[in-house]
């Protein structure tokens, strides 16, 4: 009995293989339709992705948080300047003395000792108390020891500048509508052979306020004819 009913569902099997190979275009068509009944296109309409995008951005930038960000965000950029306002000495002005400002490498300790001279100015009605000058997070330091030069032969001695010395732990008062003239010496582990050397130099007032300068400190051009002189001995 089971083989007979397996017999009766082979042969049913090949009728329907026999319909299909010989009615092709019945088969093509159905096969067809079942493969487009699973694209999009027949599933419904496409979804605006782009447009979506749009109506969100829309219901943000139109939402009380996205507002309330915006003034926030608006608030804090003005503390900010006004707190660098506080912090700045607009009526205080800084410029260079190129000719006393140079850094050497000392033989006497193998430090980097560099001296800055700069004009400071008082354009306000009161005067302002200098606490401290910084170069590249360097504090300034009393006046060094002489720095002597040697080459081969000879050995030269530099020459400090003659303006006022500042250095940290003093006070310097800059009256109103004056001007003075100031060098600052500051020694570095940090050996170069570079001949110019770029840092910020930046002076402190009593209230903490700030005021700053780009500076190009260059080698001294003694030091510096020793220098080559050397490499071409090499």
């Amino acid at each position: 009995m089971k083989e007979f009913s397996l017999s009766c569902l082979m042969i049913w099997i090949l009728n329907k293989i026999k319909l299909y190979i010989q009615h092709p275009i019945f088969s093509i068509q159905y096969l067809a339709s079942c493969i487009f009944l699973q694209t999009p296109v027949f599933k419904g309409e496409e979804r605006d992705l782009l447009g979506e995008i749009k109506q969100l951005i829309l219901d943000i930038v139109n939402s009380m948080a996205f507002f309330f960000f915006v003034i926030a965000i608006i608030i804090a950029i003005g503390l900010y300047i006004l707190y660098n306002r506080k912090k700045s000495m607009p009526e205080i002005s800084l410029e260079v003395i190129q000719d006393d400002t140079w850094f050497t490498t000392r033989d006497d300790n193998n430090r980097v000792g560099i001296v800055v001279s700069v004009k400071i100015s008082n354009k306000a009605t009161r005067g302002v108390y200098i606490t401290d000058c910084k170069l590249s997070g360097y504090s300034a330091k009393e006046s060094p020891m002489e720095i002597v030069l040697r080459d081969t032969e000879n050995e030269k001695k530099l020459d400090f500048p003659t303006h006022k010395n500042f250095c940290k732990g003093k006070q310097f008062y800059l009256g109103p509508y004056s001007s003075e003239s100031l060098w600052f010496y500051y020694e570095s582990r940090m050996i170069t052979m570079r001949n110019v050397l770029e840092t910020p130099l930046t002076i402190k007032d009593s209230e903490k306020r700030r005021k700053s300068l780009r500076l190009m400190i260059p080698r001294h051009e003694d030091q510096r004819a020793i220098y080559e002189e050397m490499s071409r001995m090499w």
